[in-house]
């Protein structure tokens, strides 16, 4: 049998032809597995390098959140960073173990 290489895993027994990389439906299921993932754990209030994400299902988080956007439609920068700040905080005391 002959030993296939890596480049071989591109090309199909067929010339002009190419196999795709994975199949369509264990790439969805996969994609999906990961976005359920990332929106089941609560975002982590320490990450400063974003705005915090409202933890789904609490009305504390949803409350700051819409406090926030408020203050993003009326360019209001410093009301901006007091809705993340108290988000942050919220978020730190209530949602992590």
């Amino acid at each position: 049998m002959k030993q296939r290489s890596k480049s071989d895993e591109y090309r199909s027994d067929h010339p002009g032809r190419h196999r795709p990389l994975y199949d369509r439906a264990r790439l969805s299921v996969e994609v999906r597995i990961a976005n359920e993932r990332a929106l089941a754990m609560p975002p982590d209030p320490n990450d400063l390098n974003r705005p915090p994400r409202p933890v789904p299902g609490c009305s504390t988080c949803l409350t700051l959140a819409e406090r926030r956007e408020v203050a993003q439609a009326e360019y209001d920068r410093s009301a901006e960073t007091d809705a993340n700040v108290l988000l942050r905080t919220h978020q730190r005391q209530e949602h992590r173990p």
